[in-house]
């Protein structure tokens, strides 16, 4: 069977899917170590039955909700590849607005501060911090904190930030959110991306993301809120001092987002869209 006749076969099998013929691209180049450019000039290449039977399986995977980045290990995310597996959430596109606005508190900050300093809340594979390191001089850069709760995730996010050259800039704990975190504590910017899928009402998760990515890092509480209530909680106790705080949110939570950040913040802050004009961004700022 060649590449072009397997990439079509897989693709039948994941009709169902909006990305099946992307998805069946990416497995196909992780299986024979190849580009999607060499996929094309290749197309008439012979597959052995060996690899053949191991696309099949892969695909079958998928087609039953398995992401396609636990099976080859690897998720781009703002240009950058990430190493993932179960331990960890993969990474959201919609969550690069969320670096970008990260990188564009930094460069504002930098005008009137040499040295910055940066908290990550949840930061799951590292996707978060890794990228403003990666996209921020990081002479400027006094440090950057990163916590989880999960120990999993935890050495995930080491590997990340070892892997893209940043291990000495960031600094990964194991952490119940701020609990690690010292009294009167000031950083910069503080970064979050918490689970915020609400346990009561969450109909619009996929089934295979509720069956193979990890629950610890899906759901805050009843309605999704009530891990940042915790966080921003935990700030007011133990008077944890920052000039900016930037988290993303789900589908359909503006509305308790805000009248949380208007119980513990008497700040400015502003909510932006996604490029899907959904509701994704809050910025704190003082």
């Amino acid at each position: 069977m060649t590449i072009r006749e397997l990439k079509k076969k897989g693709a039948e099998v994941l009709s169902g899917k909006q990305t099946a013929v992307l998805d069946c691209e990416v497995l196909m180049c992780f299986l024979l170590g190849k580009t999607k450019e060499e996929l094309i000039t290749d197309d008439n290449e012979e597959v052995d039955k060996f690899n053949v039977a191991m696309f099949m399986e892969y695909v079958r995977k998928v087609a039953k909700g398995y992401p396609v980045a636990y099976v080859t290990g690897e998720k781009e995310f703002y240009g950058l590849d990430f190493f993932v597996d179960e331990r960890v959430l993969v990474p959201r596109p919609e969550t690069e607005l969320l670096v970008e606005k990260a990188l564009e508190y930094l460069n504002s900050a930098r005008e009137y501060k040499e040295r910055l300093r940066m908290l990550d809340v949840g930061t799951g594979s590292g996707n978060i911090p890794v990228a403003v390191a990666k996209n921020f001089d990081c002479d400027a850069i006094a440090e950057i904190e990163a916590v989880d709760i999960s120990e999993g995730a935890v050495e995930i996010a080491k590997i990340n930030a070892a892997q893209h050259g940043v291990e000495n800039t960031i600094n990964v704990f194991e952490s119940d959110l701020l609990e690690i975190v010292e009294d009167k504590e000031c950083f910069d910017l503080i970064t979050a991306n918490l689970p915020y899928i609400g346990r009561v009402e969450n109909n619009f998760v996929e089934d295979g993301v509720k069956m193979n990515e990890p629950a610890l890092a899906l759901y805050g509480g009843s309605d999704g809120t009530e891990l940042y209530k915790k966080m921003f909680q935990q700030i007011v106790d133990k008077n944890v001092d920052f000039e900016c705080l930037i988290g993303e949110f789900g589908f359909g939570q503006r509305k308790q987002i805000e009248e949380v950040l208007n119980k513990y913040f008497e700040r400015k802050w502003e909510i932006f869209k996604d490029l899907a004009g959904v509701d994704r961004i809050f910025v704190v700022k003082n």
